[in-house]
């Protein structure tokens, strides 16, 4: 298992999977909100949105 594959990872069959590129350990936030403002993240039991403002912020929220 890698570092960025979660074990338990709950994908069901309406779950849209897509692959963002990484060069060495960054990511462009161009790719991440190439489809949507805000993204969810799951880090152990808490969940994370990460959005993506009108002012081109981002804005991290539990």
């Amino acid at each position: 298992m890698t570092k960025h594959e979660h074990k338990g990872a709950a994908w069901s069959s309406a779950s849209k999977a897509r692959s963002v590129p990484m060069v060495e350990e960054q990511l462009d936030s161009r790719d991440l909100f190439a489809e949507a403002r805000v993204i969810t993240i799951t880090h152990g039991s808490q969940v994370y949105q990460l959005r993506l403002t009108s002012q081109n912020k981002l804005i991290l929220t539990k």
